[in-house]
């Protein structure tokens, strides 16, 4: 049986095996996709316009009530339906933390939609059994939208440009999206996708810049504020999907394929 990627502009997109069927999320056909009876469904196009300080209804719009039909429609005509929450959920938790943990986050707009879409699914399991719920850490590449610090990184290496960011000393489990992707089509049950560690965010960058033979004071101005807009303790998944040199040499090998593409 085929897969399905639903949201084929989605960062998370570029990482899935190249016969997976791929279409946009929007003017869905859902009768020709009932037709073909797939194997997997992945819904991946929930993840846009974290940065956005925007109203809860404005997230749950598309983070709740699209990303519900789209899977009322679907769930009984495919063997497993993959949805993609996130690890924002557990972020006022200090150490480790694993999907059996409680959410316990700093609310924004964007986290409190995913947090009703995933209750609603578990608090109705019986009529859910096959979806699975995806809770990613952060992850970047080559194709994350310029609205996104690390969007503005890799551009910046791209094009050779001078760039501004606001503070960036600080850390997080980082992992590739690449990893994320495996991980989606090997599990069966609702997994927390970390590298099981923090990173600091500064340094990660200073050292892609200089692993591509650039000095980072020369393209990057960083002023004293931090311009994120939502507080996170420092959490990290307990299990380890990944570790800093596969993030670094994943991340290098984006920008040499993006460069020759």
């Amino acid at each position: 049986m085929n897969n399905l990627v639903i949201g084929n502009t989605s960062q998370l997109s570029y990482y899935f095996p190249k016969d997976y069927e791929k279409i946009s999320s929007r003017n869905l056909d859902f009768n020709k996709i009932k037709e073909k009876k797939y194997n997997r469904i992945y819904l991946l196009f929930a993840e846009q316009r974290t940065f956005l300080n925007e109203t809860l209804d404005f997230f749950k719009e598309v983070n709740f009530n699209y990303t519900l039909k789209v899977i009322d429609e679907l769930k009984d005509v495919c063997n497993k339906i993959v949805i993609y929450s996130t690890s924002e959920l557990w972020n006022k938790y200090d150490g480790c933390v694993s999907v059996n943990d409680p959410y316990n986050y700093n609310p924004t707009s964007y986290i409190t939609s995913k947090e009703h879409l995933c209750n609603h699914i578990n608090n109705n399991r019986e009529n859910y059994s096959n979806v699975i719920i995806i809770y990613p850490f952060n992850f970047n590449s080559v194709h994350r939208k310029e609205g996104f610090l690390f969007g503005k990184i890799f551009k910046s290496i791209l094009n050779d440009e001078k760039i501004s960011i606001g503070n960036v000393d600080f850390e997080r489990d980082l992992i590739h999206p690449s990893v994320i992707v495996n991980e989606s089509i090997k599990t069966n049950e609702d997994i927390l996708v970390g590298s099981g560690e923090l990173y600091n965010v500064k340094n990660f960058i200073k050292d892609i810049f200089t692993l591509y033979n650039k000095n980072l004071d020369e393209y990057i101005l960083t002023d004293n504020k931090n311009n994120l807009n939502n507080k996170r303790n420092g959490y990290y998944s307990c299990k380890k999907y990944s570790n800093y040199n596969d993030l670094l040499n994943l991340s290098i090998k984006d920008i040499y394929e993006y460069k020759v593409s």
